[in-house]
């Protein structure tokens, strides 16, 4: 089964499902993550009225990433609050507050990418601290000792955390980061957005033409052997040949393949 969060409700392979009108980033079982606020189905109960840009399993619980940045945990409803570093740190987003995109781990260390601002770091999510690399930062993906952020600037790595180097190839507006059959993948802001990469160190594009990704699209996800690839319609990648699925339909923010 393939999910798709849409700017235009959620959809499951193809088919409206649920919060049409709603703005969604993310969806995990029950909670639904989108502009207008955090939603529990099946009634579309709304539990938290803030922004709402990811939500993050990490250590048998559900975190959602708000606006702020915050970090909520939906089943204490305990908060981890970053707005203090926010403002001491000068974060900005041009679309509202800063906010955590993606959470990772990464050697014994929680790793925090923030939209726009530090990458942070610690033992835990209450002992995060700021590092030097500050980026506009979408998508983490450990993968083979390194760690890898898609930014608005290409894909970065670094094996310790200190020193951070611009992926061979990888320049552009770089959203999503997947591994799938054994390669990586993410995808830039163009005509033919697939990127794919065996390391993370070099990336070379597919040279698929595609429908444009746009800002805040995380369109890539896995199915067995084959990438899926969704903007206004969706597509399975295998290879260098990409076979339409369905669509057209609202933009996806964000592929979630069950």
């Amino acid at each position: 089964m393939i999910v798709e969060a849409t700017e235009d409700g959620v959809y499951r392979d193809g088919k409206p499902f649920c919060c049409r009108g709603r703005d969604v980033n993310d969806l995990f079982e029950d909670y639904v993550c989108a502009w207008e606020g955090v939603y529990r189905l099946p009634t579309e109960e709304k539990v938290d009225r803030r922004s709402c840009w990811r939500l993050i399993q990490l250590e048998g619980r559900l975190y959602a990433s708000l606006e702020g940045p915050v970090l909520r945990d939906l089943a204490a409803d305990k908060e981890v609050d970053l707005r203090g570093l926010a403002e001491e740190l000068g974060w900005y987003f041009p679309h509202g507050p800063p906010h955590v995109t993606d959470v990772a781990s990464f050697g014994d260390a929680l790793v925090a990418a923030v939209e726009v601002g530090h990458m942070l770091a610690g033992p835990s999510l209450e002992e995060l601290k700021p590092l030097r690399f500050k980026h506009d930062q979408h998508n983490l993906l450990p993968a083979g000792g390194l760690l890898l952020i898609a930014t608005a600037g290409g894909i970065y790595y670094t094996r310790d955390l200190a020193h951070f180097r611009l992926a061979e190839g990888s320049e552009g507006y770089a959203h999503a980061l997947v591994s799938c059959g054994g390669r990586l993948y993410s995808h830039v802001m163009e005509d033919r957005p697939v990127m794919e990469s065996e390391d993370g160190v070099r990336w070379r594009n597919i040279g698929v033409e595609l429908p444009r990704p746009t800002f805040g699209t995380t369109g890539l996800g896995c199915a067995g052997e084959g990438v899926v690839y969704s903007t206004t319609s969706t597509y399975l990648i295998r290879g260098s040949r990409a076979e339409r699925l369905w669509g057209p339909h609202p933009m996806t923010k964000r592929v979630i393949s069950l």
